[in-house]
Protein backbone atom coordinates (compact mmCIF):
# COMPACT_ATOMS: atom_id res chain seq x y z
CA UNK A 1 0.00 0.00 0.00
CA UNK A 2 0.82 3.62 -0.29
CA UNK A 3 2.65 5.21 2.60
CA UNK A 4 -0.18 7.38 3.35
CA UNK A 5 -2.67 4.96 3.04
CA UNK A 6 -1.18 2.65 5.51
CA UNK A 7 -1.14 5.64 8.12
CA UNK A 8 -5.45 5.59 7.83
CA UNK A 9 -6.98 3.75 10.85
CA UNK A 10 -7.55 0.59 10.72
CA UNK A 11 -11.56 -0.04 8.60
CA UNK A 12 -14.14 -1.30 10.63
CA UNK A 13 -16.68 -1.01 7.72
CA UNK A 14 -20.18 -0.91 8.42
CA UNK A 15 -22.79 -1.00 5.31
CA UNK A 16 -25.59 0.10 7.59
CA UNK A 17 -24.00 3.58 8.18
CA UNK A 18 -24.28 4.19 4.38
CA UNK A 19 -27.92 2.87 4.70
CA UNK A 20 -28.39 5.22 7.39
CA UNK A 21 -27.17 8.30 5.08
CA UNK A 22 -29.68 7.17 2.79
CA UNK A 23 -32.71 7.54 4.83
CA UNK A 24 -31.21 10.88 6.26
CA UNK A 25 -30.02 10.04 9.85
CA UNK A 26 -27.38 10.76 11.46
CA UNK A 27 -24.57 7.87 11.76
CA UNK A 28 -21.50 7.76 13.64
CA UNK A 29 -19.54 9.20 11.22
CA UNK A 30 -19.81 10.65 7.97
CA UNK A 31 -18.96 7.95 5.39
CA UNK A 32 -17.25 7.89 2.27
CA UNK A 33 -18.70 7.10 -0.98
CA UNK A 34 -17.38 7.57 -4.94
CA UNK A 35 -18.73 7.05 -7.89
CA UNK A 36 -15.27 5.69 -9.30
CA UNK A 37 -11.90 5.54 -9.04
CA UNK A 38 -9.68 5.38 -12.15
CA UNK A 39 -7.61 1.91 -12.03
CA UNK A 40 -4.51 4.15 -12.13
CA UNK A 41 -5.30 5.87 -8.86
CA UNK A 42 -5.85 2.49 -7.77
CA UNK A 43 -2.84 1.04 -8.90
CA UNK A 44 -0.63 3.67 -7.36
CA UNK A 45 -2.61 3.90 -4.05
CA UNK A 46 -2.11 -0.27 -3.87
CA UNK A 47 1.30 -0.46 -4.86
CA UNK A 48 2.06 -3.58 -5.80
CA UNK A 49 2.82 -5.59 -8.79
CA UNK A 50 0.04 -5.24 -11.41
CA UNK A 51 -0.56 -8.85 -13.22
CA UNK A 52 -1.73 -7.88 -16.95
CA UNK A 53 -4.83 -10.00 -17.21
CA UNK A 54 -7.21 -7.94 -18.89
CA UNK A 55 -9.86 -9.44 -16.26
CA UNK A 56 -12.56 -6.91 -15.33
CA UNK A 57 -12.81 -9.40 -11.98
CA UNK A 58 -9.14 -8.63 -11.04
CA UNK A 59 -9.90 -5.33 -11.71
CA UNK A 60 -13.20 -5.44 -9.63
CA UNK A 61 -11.16 -7.27 -6.40
CA UNK A 62 -8.59 -4.73 -6.39
CA UNK A 63 -11.18 -1.60 -6.46
CA UNK A 64 -12.61 -3.56 -3.65
CA UNK A 65 -9.52 -4.23 -1.58
CA UNK A 66 -8.76 -0.46 -2.29
CA UNK A 67 -11.90 1.06 -0.79
CA UNK A 68 -11.63 -1.04 2.03
CA UNK A 69 -8.17 -0.05 3.31
CA UNK A 70 -9.44 3.37 2.39
CA UNK A 71 -12.22 3.46 4.99
CA UNK A 72 -15.45 2.95 2.59
CA UNK A 73 -18.63 1.04 3.38
CA UNK A 74 -20.00 0.30 0.35
CA UNK A 75 -18.22 0.08 -3.23
CA UNK A 76 -20.32 0.49 -6.42
CA UNK A 77 -19.38 -2.30 -9.02
CA UNK A 78 -21.49 -2.57 -12.78
CA UNK A 79 -22.14 -5.28 -14.88
CA UNK A 80 -21.83 -3.66 -18.44
CA UNK A 81 -24.70 -3.89 -20.69
CA UNK A 82 -23.17 -4.74 -24.26
CA UNK A 83 -24.54 -2.21 -26.54
CA UNK A 84 -22.75 -2.43 -29.65
CA UNK A 85 -21.55 1.23 -30.07
CA UNK A 86 -18.77 2.43 -31.78
CA UNK A 87 -16.28 4.75 -29.52
CA UNK A 88 -13.66 7.78 -30.41
CA UNK A 89 -10.25 7.92 -29.46
CA UNK A 90 -7.41 9.90 -29.09
CA UNK A 91 -3.76 10.14 -26.57
CA UNK A 92 -4.09 10.40 -22.92
CA UNK A 93 -2.40 13.45 -21.93
CA UNK A 94 -2.78 12.78 -17.82
CA UNK A 95 -0.49 12.05 -15.86
CA UNK A 96 -1.16 8.90 -14.70
CA UNK A 97 -2.79 7.52 -17.82
CA UNK A 98 -2.66 5.08 -20.43
CA UNK A 99 -2.03 5.43 -24.34
CA UNK A 100 -5.59 6.69 -25.58
CA UNK A 101 -8.78 8.01 -24.23
CA UNK A 102 -12.26 6.86 -25.74
CA UNK A 103 -15.54 9.00 -25.82
CA UNK A 104 -18.94 8.65 -27.87
CA UNK A 105 -19.51 9.76 -31.20
CA UNK A 106 -21.79 12.54 -30.41
CA UNK A 107 -23.05 13.12 -34.34
CA UNK A 108 -23.81 9.38 -34.94
CA UNK A 109 -24.58 6.24 -33.75
CA UNK A 110 -26.25 2.96 -34.65
CA UNK A 111 -29.78 3.50 -34.69
CA UNK A 112 -31.19 6.60 -37.49
CA UNK A 113 -34.60 5.21 -38.27
CA UNK A 114 -37.14 2.88 -37.37
CA UNK A 115 -35.10 0.02 -40.00
CA UNK A 116 -32.26 0.55 -37.80
CA UNK A 117 -33.61 -0.69 -34.30
CA UNK A 118 -35.11 -3.41 -35.56
CA UNK A 119 -32.11 -4.47 -37.16
CA UNK A 120 -30.25 -3.69 -33.99
CA UNK A 121 -28.69 -6.44 -31.52
CA UNK A 122 -30.29 -5.31 -28.58
CA UNK A 123 -28.91 -7.30 -25.97
CA UNK A 124 -30.93 -9.00 -23.18
CA UNK A 125 -30.67 -9.83 -19.33
CA UNK A 126 -28.28 -13.23 -20.62
CA UNK A 127 -25.98 -11.27 -22.29
CA UNK A 128 -24.93 -9.41 -19.45
CA UNK A 129 -21.94 -10.48 -17.38
CA UNK A 130 -22.49 -10.30 -13.43
CA UNK A 131 -19.12 -12.10 -13.34
CA UNK A 132 -17.74 -8.36 -11.90
CA UNK A 133 -20.34 -8.39 -8.58
CA UNK A 134 -19.35 -11.93 -8.10
CA UNK A 135 -15.90 -11.75 -8.22
CA UNK A 136 -16.74 -8.46 -6.13
CA UNK A 137 -18.81 -10.25 -3.44
CA UNK A 138 -16.45 -13.18 -3.12
CA UNK A 139 -13.49 -10.53 -1.48
CA UNK A 140 -15.62 -8.75 -0.11
CA UNK A 141 -14.44 -7.90 4.02
CA UNK A 142 -17.20 -8.12 6.44
CA UNK A 143 -19.62 -5.32 6.82
CA UNK A 144 -19.13 -3.90 3.65
CA UNK A 145 -21.70 -4.03 0.80
CA UNK A 146 -22.16 -3.16 -2.95
CA UNK A 147 -24.43 -1.05 -5.02
CA UNK A 148 -25.48 -2.45 -8.48
CA UNK A 149 -24.29 0.30 -10.89
CA UNK A 150 -26.12 0.65 -14.63
CA UNK A 151 -25.58 3.67 -16.86
CA UNK A 152 -28.59 5.89 -17.70
CA UNK A 153 -32.11 5.84 -20.04
CA UNK A 154 -30.96 8.98 -21.81
CA UNK A 155 -27.35 8.75 -22.03
CA UNK A 156 -27.25 4.84 -23.81
CA UNK A 157 -30.70 6.11 -25.74
CA UNK A 158 -28.47 9.14 -27.19
CA UNK A 159 -25.45 6.73 -27.46
CA UNK A 160 -27.47 4.82 -29.52
CA UNK A 161 -28.65 7.78 -32.04
CA UNK A 162 -25.76 10.08 -31.92
CA UNK A 163 -26.03 12.97 -29.18
CA UNK A 164 -26.80 15.14 -32.49
CA UNK A 165 -29.03 13.36 -34.38
CA UNK A 166 -31.30 12.48 -30.91
CA UNK A 167 -31.76 16.24 -30.55
CA UNK A 168 -32.91 16.74 -33.76
CA UNK A 169 -35.06 13.56 -33.58
CA UNK A 170 -36.93 14.79 -30.83
CA UNK A 171 -38.70 16.85 -33.83
CA UNK A 172 -37.92 15.01 -36.78
CA UNK A 173 -39.04 11.40 -36.12
CA UNK A 174 -40.33 11.46 -31.91
CA UNK A 175 -41.62 8.09 -32.61
CA UNK A 176 -38.23 6.92 -33.19
CA UNK A 177 -36.94 8.48 -29.89
CA UNK A 178 -39.75 6.69 -27.36
CA UNK A 179 -39.17 3.42 -29.20
CA UNK A 180 -34.95 3.44 -28.42
CA UNK A 181 -35.88 4.95 -24.78
CA UNK A 182 -38.08 2.38 -24.24
CA UNK A 183 -35.92 -0.67 -25.54
CA UNK A 184 -32.99 0.80 -23.49
CA UNK A 185 -35.39 1.61 -19.88
CA UNK A 186 -36.28 -2.29 -20.24
CA UNK A 187 -32.77 -3.16 -20.72
CA UNK A 188 -31.62 -1.43 -17.44
CA UNK A 189 -34.64 -2.88 -15.44
CA UNK A 190 -33.83 -6.38 -16.29
CA UNK A 191 -30.41 -5.60 -15.01
CA UNK A 192 -31.91 -3.86 -12.12
CA UNK A 193 -33.81 -7.10 -11.12
CA UNK A 194 -30.90 -8.91 -10.87
CA UNK A 195 -29.30 -6.68 -8.68
CA UNK A 196 -32.04 -6.42 -6.44
CA UNK A 197 -31.58 -10.74 -6.13
CA UNK A 198 -28.08 -10.17 -4.65
CA UNK A 199 -27.55 -10.51 -0.77
CA UNK A 200 -24.11 -8.52 -1.52
CA UNK A 201 -25.91 -5.15 -3.45
CA UNK A 202 -27.55 -3.10 -0.83
CA UNK A 203 -28.25 -0.41 -3.39
CA UNK A 204 -28.69 0.53 -7.12
CA UNK A 205 -27.35 3.33 -8.66
CA UNK A 206 -28.33 4.81 -11.71
CA UNK A 207 -25.83 7.12 -13.76
CA UNK A 208 -27.45 9.36 -16.08
CA UNK A 209 -26.05 12.93 -17.19
CA UNK A 210 -29.56 15.01 -17.39
CA UNK A 211 -27.53 18.55 -17.97
CA UNK A 212 -24.92 20.43 -18.93
CA UNK A 213 -23.39 23.60 -16.85
CA UNK A 214 -26.24 26.04 -17.58
CA UNK A 215 -29.33 23.62 -17.99
CA UNK A 216 -30.76 20.38 -19.42
CA UNK A 217 -29.94 18.80 -22.42
CA UNK A 218 -33.52 18.24 -23.28
CA UNK A 219 -36.92 19.51 -22.91
CA UNK A 220 -38.74 18.30 -19.63
CA UNK A 221 -41.68 17.77 -21.49
CA UNK A 222 -39.41 14.90 -22.96
CA UNK A 223 -38.20 13.91 -19.84
CA UNK A 224 -41.53 13.95 -17.78
CA UNK A 225 -42.93 11.89 -21.08
CA UNK A 226 -40.27 9.07 -21.84
CA UNK A 227 -37.48 8.90 -18.86
CA UNK A 228 -38.92 9.37 -16.02
CA UNK A 229 -41.73 7.19 -16.13
CA UNK A 230 -38.65 4.57 -16.12
CA UNK A 231 -37.00 6.56 -13.73
CA UNK A 232 -40.06 5.55 -10.98
CA UNK A 233 -40.07 1.39 -12.80
CA UNK A 234 -36.78 1.62 -11.30
CA UNK A 235 -37.18 3.45 -8.17
CA UNK A 236 -40.38 1.25 -7.18
CA UNK A 237 -38.56 -2.02 -8.37
CA UNK A 238 -35.67 -1.26 -5.43
CA UNK A 239 -38.23 -0.30 -3.09
CA UNK A 240 -40.34 -3.68 -3.22
CA UNK A 241 -37.18 -5.13 -2.84
CA UNK A 242 -35.81 -3.24 0.21
CA UNK A 243 -32.86 -1.45 -1.67
CA UNK A 244 -32.60 2.56 -1.48
CA UNK A 245 -32.70 3.85 -5.25
CA UNK A 246 -29.60 6.53 -6.20
CA UNK A 247 -29.36 8.86 -8.82
CA UNK A 248 -26.54 10.21 -10.52
CA UNK A 249 -26.96 13.09 -13.19
CA UNK A 250 -24.24 15.83 -14.21
CA UNK A 251 -25.09 19.16 -15.15
CA UNK A 252 -27.99 21.74 -14.11
CA UNK A 253 -31.15 19.57 -12.67
CA UNK A 254 -32.56 21.92 -10.28
CA UNK A 255 -36.10 22.31 -12.40
CA UNK A 256 -36.34 18.69 -12.28
CA UNK A 257 -35.19 18.17 -8.85
CA UNK A 258 -39.53 18.47 -7.58
CA UNK A 259 -40.21 15.68 -10.38
CA UNK A 260 -37.14 13.50 -9.15
CA UNK A 261 -37.93 13.58 -5.53
CA UNK A 262 -41.53 13.62 -5.28
CA UNK A 263 -43.01 11.51 -8.39
CA UNK A 264 -39.61 9.25 -9.09
CA UNK A 265 -38.73 9.20 -5.49
CA UNK A 266 -35.33 8.71 -5.63
CA UNK A 267 -33.32 8.26 -2.16
CA UNK A 268 -30.23 9.99 -3.16
CA UNK A 269 -28.57 12.61 -5.77
CA UNK A 270 -25.09 12.56 -7.03
CA UNK A 271 -23.01 15.04 -8.90
CA UNK A 272 -22.41 18.22 -8.05
CA UNK A 273 -19.71 20.81 -9.45
CA UNK A 274 -19.11 24.50 -7.41
CA UNK A 275 -19.85 26.26 -10.80
CA UNK A 276 -22.94 24.88 -11.20
CA UNK A 277 -23.86 25.01 -7.63
CA UNK A 278 -21.88 24.19 -4.52
CA UNK A 279 -22.92 21.49 -2.58
CA UNK A 280 -23.73 23.33 0.70
CA UNK A 281 -26.47 25.37 -1.59
CA UNK A 282 -28.11 21.91 -2.65
CA UNK A 283 -28.29 20.48 0.97
CA UNK A 284 -30.28 23.81 2.02
CA UNK A 285 -32.68 23.16 -0.57
CA UNK A 286 -33.37 19.34 -0.63
CA UNK A 287 -31.37 17.83 2.27
CA UNK A 288 -34.64 17.66 3.76
CA UNK A 289 -36.22 15.69 1.49
CA UNK A 290 -33.65 13.05 -0.54
CA UNK A 291 -29.55 12.26 1.00
CA UNK A 292 -26.88 13.95 -0.68
CA UNK A 293 -23.69 12.26 -1.74
CA UNK A 294 -20.07 14.14 -2.45
CA UNK A 295 -19.63 17.33 -3.73
CA UNK A 296 -16.01 17.86 -3.07
CA UNK A 297 -15.27 19.65 -6.66
CA UNK A 298 -13.12 17.76 -9.25
CA UNK A 299 -11.29 20.67 -10.76
CA UNK A 300 -10.50 21.43 -7.54
CA UNK A 301 -9.21 18.10 -6.61
CA UNK A 302 -7.47 18.00 -10.24
CA UNK A 303 -5.50 21.09 -9.99
CA UNK A 304 -5.88 22.71 -6.22
CA UNK A 305 -2.85 21.66 -3.24
CA UNK A 306 -3.97 20.02 -0.38
CA UNK A 307 -4.34 22.88 1.94
CA UNK A 308 -7.19 23.94 -0.31
CA UNK A 309 -8.33 20.68 -0.61
CA UNK A 310 -8.56 20.15 3.36
CA UNK A 311 -10.58 23.24 3.90
CA UNK A 312 -12.80 22.68 1.29
CA UNK A 313 -13.78 19.07 2.40
CA UNK A 314 -13.84 20.47 6.28
CA UNK A 315 -16.11 23.12 5.05
CA UNK A 316 -18.82 21.28 3.42
CA UNK A 317 -18.64 18.43 6.43
CA UNK A 318 -19.52 21.17 8.73
CA UNK A 319 -22.40 22.32 6.85
CA UNK A 320 -23.45 18.83 6.58
CA UNK A 321 -22.80 16.90 9.09
CA UNK A 322 -25.06 18.35 11.63
CA UNK A 323 -28.52 17.44 9.52
CA UNK A 324 -27.51 13.69 8.77
CA UNK A 325 -28.17 12.52 5.37
CA UNK A 326 -24.84 13.28 3.47
CA UNK A 327 -22.01 11.11 2.71
CA UNK A 328 -18.61 12.84 1.49
CA UNK A 329 -16.70 12.16 -1.51
CA UNK A 330 -15.88 14.34 -5.08
CA UNK A 331 -18.57 16.21 -7.01
CA UNK A 332 -18.35 13.39 -9.39
CA UNK A 333 -15.23 10.61 -9.40
CA UNK A 334 -11.69 10.15 -9.36
CA UNK A 335 -10.25 10.32 -12.89
CA UNK A 336 -6.93 9.71 -13.72
CA UNK A 337 -6.02 13.21 -14.06
CA UNK A 338 -6.52 14.00 -10.13
CA UNK A 339 -3.31 12.81 -8.58
CA UNK A 340 -3.61 10.15 -5.47
CA UNK A 341 -1.80 12.45 -3.43
CA UNK A 342 -4.57 14.72 -3.73
CA UNK A 343 -7.76 12.31 -3.66
CA UNK A 344 -5.56 11.18 -0.55
CA UNK A 345 -5.61 14.45 0.97
CA UNK A 346 -9.75 14.30 0.55
CA UNK A 347 -9.93 10.93 2.08
CA UNK A 348 -7.77 12.37 5.08
CA UNK A 349 -9.96 15.65 5.19
CA UNK A 350 -12.95 13.47 6.08
CA UNK A 351 -11.06 10.94 8.30
CA UNK A 352 -9.92 13.66 10.31
CA UNK A 353 -13.42 15.62 10.93
CA UNK A 354 -14.76 11.94 12.16
CA UNK A 355 -11.88 12.02 14.43
CA UNK A 356 -10.92 8.90 13.71
CA UNK A 357 -7.08 10.54 12.22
Amino acid sequence: MHPRVEQLPKPEPDYHRFLQVLRRERPDHIPLIELAVHPDVVNVLLDEPVAVTGDPRVAVQRNVRLHHRLGYDVVKVSAPIPFDVQRLTTNDTSTHGNDTRNWQDQHHGPIGCMDDLERFPWPTQNDVDFSTLEAATEVLPDGMSLIGFAGGVLEFSMDLIGMERFMLATHRDPRLVAAVIERVGQIIYDVFEVYCQMESVRAVWLGDDLGHKHGLLVSPKLLETHVFPWYERLAKLAHRNDRPFLLHSCGKTDTIMPALVEEVGIDAKHSFEDAIQPVERFIDDWGDKVAVLGGVDVHLLSIGDEAAIRTRVHEILEHAAPRGGYACGSGNSIPNYVSPENYLTMIEAATEFNGRL
